[in-house]
Order: structure tokens, then C-alpha cells, then sequence
């Protein structure tokens, strides 16, 4: 049985403000290493579910924050960046038999810990299909086109309920309160641990096969950014429409397509 894991940081315990998340503060260090020991745990529910195979994708910002010395050995380790795929790139190498999401949250313009929807500098809303969609949506549906289920998600509790409404199928372990955006009660290093084994090895013993679909092709994305500057840009790609001052569409058939495109958005948000 084959599982591929996504892993970011601003769903991990014991995270809650954005200098955790950036490389060259204290307080990152600190922090992927929380993300190291929650990936492990995952890693180590997964084979303890019936894992015969398990691939990791880092997939928190430049996707080199898992340090492989620390990372469980019999997981393989995919980092680095720019990929096809993104956060859930190499999914479509081979047959996975679930997906599961580590230190996930919120949508961009939603309720949770550093909500965002891939670059928090550039995109103010993210709407596919007219429905907002975050991360975790976004990733489900690229996995879907592969069919491979959305089998866990880890965070905190605003997450939680976006995952029992959208994915009732989906296995979820919450780790922390959202207090607000910068702010929560955390469980334990020790404590989130022991829950994301516990769950992902329930998850992937119980082998739920529904693929989640909560959109189908074609995809209509609306993008609201930050700015008119970046709508400005952002227009200039052959097929991405304006709408208004700081709204840009664009129309694909594969999530593969809208993920490459939001991807080089995101890209040229930072140039």
C-alpha cells in the first residue's frame, strides 16, 4: 500500500506566528523541528496502518524545511522547488492509495492560525468554481484527477470543521485552538504526536477509497490579490482575464493546470 504525505507548517503544534515559518529567525528552527517530529509520526501511523511505501513532500515555502538526516528512514523525501504539482508533486508518479495532510489551514480570507491560501503576501481569496478553496481543497482535487483519497488532515479546530463539511469521509487530527490568527492552544509536542500516529493508522487501516471530488472539471478560477499592481501583472499572462481591480480569472480542464498557474502567480508576486 502506497501513501503520500504532504507536509506545511502552519497547521503543526506549537505554531502560531509567521516568524516561526520563515527560515533565518530562532524561532523557524524551533519550529521544523516540531514539523520533523509530527511528519515522523505520520510516517510511523502509516506503516503501522499497512504502509508498504510512504513518500513525503515538503511543501511549506521553498519545500527544503524538512532536514532528511531527522526525517524517519524508510520514508522517501521529495523537496525543493518549483514542481509540477507543487505541495503534492510525485503523487502522480505512481499509484498512492491516500493522501494525507500534515500541518495544514485554513483558507486565505477564512477564520484559523496564519489562514492563507498559498502565498499570504499575494492572494487575498482563492475561489474555484465559485467556492473558496484553500490548500487542502485545492490538493484533494489535484488528487482526486489521480484518484487517490484525501484520507487525513491535520491542524487546528477552524480547519477541523472545514474538513467535516467538505471531506465527511476524511480522518482529522486537531493540534491546537485557533485563538486567532497569530494566537492557540496547542497540545503537547509529545501529545500531537501520539494523535497523528493514532489517527493516520486508523485512517489508512480503514482503507476509505472515496475519491473527494467537491469540484469537477471545468475549473473556473477567480483570484483575488493583494493589490492592482499584482492584477495589473497577473493580466498580462495569455488566457488570465481582469475582472475588476483586483480580481484576475482564468479557466482550466486538470487542476494540474491551475496549480502550475497559481504557482507562477506566486512566483511573480516575489520578483
Amino acid at each position: 500500500m502506497n501513501i503520500f504525505i504532504s507536509a506545511d507548517i502552519e497547521g503543526i503544534a506549537g505554531v502560531m506566528r509567521k516568524e516561526q515559518c520563515s527560515p533565518g529567525n530562532v524561532e523557524y528552527q524551533l519550529a521544523r523541528g516540531l514539523m520533523e517530529q509530527e511528519v515522523n509520526a505520520a510516517i510511523d501511523g502509516a506503516f503501522r496502518g499497512g504502509a508498504t511505501r510512504v513518500v513525503v513532500a515538503d511543501s511549506h515555502a521553498q519545500m527544503v524545511n524538512l532536514r532528511a538526516e531527522n526525517i524517519d528512514q524508510r520514508a522517501h523525501l521529495i523537496q525543493g522547488k518549483p514542481r509540477s504539482l507543487s505541495m503534492i508533486d510525485g503523487l502522480e508518479q505512481q499509484r498512492f492509495d491516500g493522501l494525507i495532510c500534515i500541518g495544514f489551514h485554513t483558507a486565505a480570507g477564512e477564520k484559523g492560525v496564519l489562514a492563507h491560501t498559498i502565498n499570504s503576501r499575494a492572494f487575498w481569496q482563492v475561489i474555484i468554481n465559485g467556492q473558496v478553496m484553500g490548500e487542502t481543497d485545492i490538493y484533494a482535487a489535484a488528487a482526486a484527477e489521480c484518484n487517490t483519497p484525501l484520507l487525513l488532515v491535520s491542524g487546528d479546530d477552524h480547519l477541523q470543521q472545514w474538513v467535516t463539511n467538505h471531506y465527511p469521509q476524511t480522518g482529522y487530527a486537531c493540534v491546537k485552538r485557533a485563538i486567532s490568527n497569530t494566537a492557540a492552544e496547542s497540545l503537547s509536542p509529545q501529545a500531537s504526536r501520539e494523535l497523528i500516529a493514532h489517527r493516520v493508522e486508523q485512517a489508512v487501516k480503514r482503507g476509505e477509497r472515496v475519491v473527494s471530488r467537491r469540484i469537477t472539471p471545468p475549473f473556473q478560477l477567480e483570484l483575488r490579490v493583494m493589490n492592482p499592481l499584482l492584477a495589473d501583472i497577473y493580466s498580462l499572462i495569455p488566457g488570465v482575464t481582469r475582472q475588476d481591480g483586483v480580481t484576475v480569472s482564468y479557466r482550466a480542464t486538470t487542476m494540474k493546470q491551475l496549480i502550475g498557474l497559481l504557482s507562477t502567480l506566486s512566483y511573480l508576486a516575489a520578483a
